[in-house]
């Protein structure tokens, strides 16, 4: 399922999609960078709290999360 650029919360600021899209990678960028600088016994929690966030942005923040993961 694809999310309509329209709607998206940048839109709803006036930000272009491009110009949204090219910020949120250069987010995750920033975030794996400053994971893989950190001790290896961190990163897990790291790359999970990375992963979370991912999936919350892409769902929209509208599907509960399970309380099983």
């Amino acid at each position: 399922m694809t999310q309509d650029p329209q709607n998206s919360p940048a839109a709803s600021l006036g930000e272009p999609p491009a110009i949204a899209e090219a910020r949120v990678a250069e987010e995750i960028v920033a975030g794996l960078d400053a994971i893989e600088n950190q001790p290896l016994g961190d990163r897990a929690a790291a790359y999970l709290q990375l992963h979370d966030s991912l999936r919350d942005h892409l769902e929209g923040g509208d599907v509960p999360r399970s309380t099983n993961e």
